[in-house]
């Protein structure tokens, strides 16, 4: 039952499978098998993920971190780095333990010449990533919290389900990363949001709609 929201409400949409052709040259990669909370090492790699769920966080100078985006299997990671030497403020951590491979600039020379159709796809999904952080900002900025919040959880209503429930995935401190507000502050809207009977209970990162239609007014609003 999931509803296009626009532009902003795909702002916090999850990335999955935007470059599965890589899978055909993952013999050109080195295969690294990453733990839970880990971190990538960022630079001259172009990493990507098999298996598991990586974030990326952006630090500021003052400390203040920010959840830009959650990648799935099938994608690629780490090409701002890559193909740009200037130091990076955001770093990638395994949500779960992952199965990562790394290309080399040396391996990408080769995709290069051998599969000129995987650069393509490349500059697709790094466009899709841009348009993704842009709306991600808009929202931000245009988007009360309690919108944000109905965006975010309209992205992610299990198909079938009755009454819709959104299967966030994420914690509550995490989620709130993500939608760029005090954790505080989410906690709040969702009770009330729950007292109010729109929302059910946060339950096992799950979260059923129980006035549907007043929900999806709230999001086109």
């Amino acid at each position: 039952m999931a509803l296009n929201v626009g532009g902003r409400g795909l702002a916090f949409k999850e990335m999955r499978e935007m470059n599965a052709p890589w899978r055909t040259v993952l013999h050109l990669a080195e295969r690294c098998v990453l733990r839970r909370g880990e971190r990538i090492p960022l630079g001259r790699k172009l990493y990507f993920l098999e298996r598991g769920k990586v974030r990326l966080t952006q630090q500021s100078l003052e400390g203040m971190e920010k959840i830009l985006w959650y990648i799935h299997e099938g994608c690629l990671f780490g090409e701002t780095p890559f193909f740009d030497p200037m130091p990076s403020e955001g770093y990638f951590t395994c949500s779960v333990e992952s199965v990562v491979w790394a290309f080399s600039p040396q391996s990408l020379d080769v995709v290069r010449r051998e599969h000129p159709d995987l650069l393509m796809n490349l500059a697709q999904s790094m466009a899709r990533k841009m348009r993704a952080l842009s709306h991600q900002a808009a929202s931000l900025y245009l988007d009360s919290v309690l919108v944000r919040t109905c965006k975010f959880l309209a992205q992610r209503i299990v198909p079938g389900s009755d009454p819709p429930v959104a299967d966030v995935g994420i914690s509550r401190q995490e989620m709130a990363a993500l939608l760029g507000v005090h954790r505080i502050s989410l906690y709040r809207i969702l009770r009330q949001q729950e007292e109010s009977g729109l929302l059910g209970p946060f339950v096992n990162k799950k979260v059923a709609v129980l006035r549907p239609e007043e929900f999806f007014e709230i999001i086109k609003n």
